[in-house]
């Protein structure tokens, strides 16, 4: 059974707190997908995340919008 997609704006929660969501997501199981600012910000995102959920990056690129990044992990 497939999971239904979802949608959640985690801006206004601390950067760390948006990192255990995307991370507990990922690790049980779900493809998740954020997008930053730049390249800076979706490194530090995915050292924290790679070194507290397992989790895998399974895809990396330009954002939907002009210096944009998106990355999309899921469970390792």
């Amino acid at each position: 059974m497939s999971r239904k997609p979802f949608y959640a704006d985690l801006a206004d929660l601390p950067e760390d707190e948006r990192i255990a969501v995307i991370g507990k997501q990922a690790e049980g199981g779900a493809k998740v997908s954020f997008i930053v600012e730049d390249d800076a910000k979706a490194d530090r995102y995915l050292s924290k995340l790679l070194t507290q959920f397992k989790v895998v990056v399974t895809e990396r690129g330009a954002g939907p919008v002009q210096g944009t990044v998106y990355v999309k992990v899921g469970p390792a």
